[in-house]
This record gives structure tokens, C-alpha cells and sequence, in this order.
């Protein structure tokens, strides 16, 4: 996924949660992805108020039990 089609996503989702685009009721979860760090993507958001929650570079719902999944 590229900005401009993660813009063109969050316009349809505009479309369809009108009046909490418009409440500014919500919050948007990006994670670290470069589509969601663009500019152009950050710019999108501020112009239309959209409050986001940035993801951590580490995720923290990793329990230490899920460990052995990965070679070390």
C-alpha cells in the first residue's frame, strides 16, 4: 500500500462515518508503516482534524510466553 491509497481508503471510511469525521469522536491507530509516516498522509490528517494514536516501534502486547516463536 502506497500514501495515496491509504488517503483513498480513509476518504471512503470518511464517507462512511460521516458524523464521526465530522464529531472528531474517533481516534486513528497508525502503525510504523511509510505509507502512514508520509507527509502527505500527515498533512491529510491535520487538515481534517483527525486525532491519531501512534503505534510504538515495539509492541508491547507481546507476552514474553510468545518468545520461543522466534529463532534467536
Amino acid at each position: 500500500m502506497n500514501k495515496e491509497m491509504y488517503i483513498y481508503i480513509l476518504l471512503g471510511g470518511q464517507k462512511e462515518m460521516s458524523e464521526k469525521w465530522r464529531t472528531n469522536s474517533w481516534f486513528l491507530l497508525n502503525d510504523n508503516a511509510p505509507a502512514h509516516r508520509s507527509v502527505l498522509v500527515k498533512d491529510f490528517l491535520t487538515k481534517n482534524n483527525v486525532t491519531t494514536l501512534e503505534h510504538p516501534p515495539h509492541s508491547p502486547d507481546l507476552a514474553a510466553t510468545d518468545c520461543y516463536l522466534f529463532l534467536v
